[in-house]
């Protein structure tokens, strides 16, 4: 069964668009209409409902089925070492910053199940980082998270993986990091030692703290242009001064409104940084 949003239908997505909001406190207004049409979509065919109203009375008819709305409806396309150049941007020109610090804290937005923090947790790992590191890992979907916490990779796709990890700037082998059994490989726990797992809403939702880098990578595409700039404004408020931002290579920062605020430190690889004083 298949749900199309034909105009007949738009006042249906938007009663539902406000109805999440009024009963969950999801902010569906600022994402990308596309987008979230084809996220729907997605939903009520995993579902086989009818319509958006059909999916509104099961919200409703039980709260579990709240989180596992929120699982099928965030895009969780990851995979280990993405966007390996963009890595090896953040190993070459982030990490010596912090080589003296005492401590390094690292905010993951969209952490999906684990994949980009195994990455990085590999990277901290050979530039001797790791163990002084504190990373925060959030992502909308509590499901996600119970899967991060125990990450792993198919043998399937162990040969894009090393090829990416080799990419970014790999040191050794992935086969250092992780244990096997007959169809998956589970990398090695101590990699993720004092690392926090939190739900976080990038429309709404504060964590109180700042960070000395922030990877929210390729995320801000799935939201309207025109609110791009609220999103900047939280992630920015969340570094700390002189911290560090990277994107996804196909974002972009031509929305925010005070670029002022932060230097490129790589223009194709989308890495800024917070200036020290900010006018």
């Amino acid at each position: 069964m298949e749900y199309k949003l034909e105009l007949e239908n738009l006042s249906g997505f938007y009663f539902f668009r406000n109805f999440v909001e009024k009963e969950f406190g999801l902010n569906l207004s600022f994402y990308n209409e596309n987008s979230l049409q084809r996220r729907l979509q997605k939903v009520l065919l995993h579902w086989n409902l009818r319509d958006l109203r059909a999916l509104q009375l099961l919200l409703l008819r039980n709260e579990h089925y709240y989180e596992k709305f929120l699982d099928g409806f965030t895009v969780q396309v990851t995979e280990l070492f993405r966007e390996p150049q963009s890595l090896l941007e953040i190993r070459q020109q982030i990490f010596p910053f912090y080589q003296k610090a005492k401590t390094v804290k690292i905010l993951l937005v969209g952490s999906s199940t684990g994949e980009e923090l195994s990455s990085l947790c590999i990277m901290l790992q050979e530039e001797g980082l790791l163990q002084k590191t504190e990373i925060t890992a959030t992502d909308l979907s509590k499901k996600a998270l119970e899967k991060a916490q125990r990450p792993h990779i198919s043998k399937a796709k162990l040969g894009p993986a090393e090829m990416n990890y080799r990419k970014s700037g790999g040191l050794k082998s992935l086969e250092d990091y992780y244990q096997a059994t007959s169809s998956m490989c589970y990398f090695h726990p101590q990699l993720f030692n004092n690392r926090t797992f939190k739900s976080f809403d990038l429309t709404q939702d504060e964590l109180g703290e700042q960070f000395d880098l922030i990877l929210c990578r390729n995320l801000l595409i799935y939201f309207q242009a025109e609110k791009q700039h609220q999103l900047l404004d939280r992630l920015f408020r969340h570094l700390k001064p002189g911290g560090f931002l990277s994107l996804g290579e196909q974002e972009s920062i031509s929305f925010y409104q005070k670029p002022g605020n932060l230097q490129i430190i790589s223009s194709s690889q989308k890495i800024y940084r917070q200036n020290i004083i900010s006018f």
